[in-house]
């Protein structure tokens, strides 16, 4: 009797893996994930319209306890997406990738969201998990997560959790 090498194994157990997935896609999740992300058709037709979260005002000072507290800051973001919007999405979206490896979560969310509007749909992962998990003033959100993630999977990119 001939015996299984170990790719074939793996070949199968991907296969099984993938059938399961898919059949859980369309008995449950298909329905509580189209109801969050619908898309008219001229976001369809155009890659580089994106649903992607407006970056944050400051807070204002009537808001502030103590002006002298205040983030100071507030130029920053203005002058980064001034530079992100010179930069190219590939070079956005490493960039991006690098201050998020960095901790820097309020830099890399301007160059992220840059890099998604010009087409990265590697940077729309980095944003989505930013969004999941609320970091770079974004607040937490798993709808709009969804929507980067599936946004990524349709420009033919697999998004995989970093753990962190």
């Amino acid at each position: 009797m001939a015996s299984l090498t170990p790719l074939s194994k793996g070949l199968i157990g991907l296969a099984v893996v993938g059938a399961m997935a898919s059949a859980v896609w369309h008995l449950g999740l298909k329905e509580r994930f189209a109801a969050s992300t619908e898309i008219s058709p001229a976001a369809t037709s155009t890659p580089a319209q994106t649903d992607v979260p407006a970056p944050l005002a400051p807070p204002s000072p009537a808001t502030t306890p103590e002006p002298s507290t205040a983030p100071a800051p507030a130029a920053a973001p203005a002058a980064t997406t001034a530079q992100a919007a010179k930069l190219s999405a590939a070079d956005n979206a490493e960039l991006g990738r690098k201050l998020l490896d960095s901790g820097d979560f309020a830099q890399a969310r301007v160059h992220l969201e840059q890099a998604v509007k010009d087409g990265d749909g590697g940077a729309a992962c980095h944003l989505g998990e930013m969004t999941l998990k609320g970091q770079g003033g974004l607040p937490a959100n798993q709808e709009k997560a969804a929507s980067l993630f599936q946004l990524a999977q349709s420009r033919n990119i697999i998004c995989f959790a970093s753990g962190k």
